[in-house]
């Protein structure tokens, strides 16, 4: 589950991409709070586009607030 629009508010914060930095963030996964290994790939000063991959291989990525994330 991620972010919706209105929530990032873009207009007003601007959004910053640079190198996929490793973190480890809370998420939605299945209406579950679950955490995980991550890479954030791009953020503002209110949240944060991380990426993550499920054990199959499968990518996944959601835009989570700021304060859910935390750099490894």
């Amino acid at each position: 589950m991620s972010l919706t629009i209105e929530e990032l508010d873009v207009a007003n914060h601007p959004v910053q991409r640079g190198p996929a930095v490793p973190v480890r963030v809370w998420v939605r996964f299945q209406e579950q709070p679950v955490i995980t290994d991550a890479f954030a790939i791009e953020w503002n000063d209110r949240a944060v586009h991380v990426e993550w991959s499920m054990s199959d291989g499968t990518k996944l990525d959601a835009w989570v607030w700021a304060n859910a994330v935390r750099r490894i």
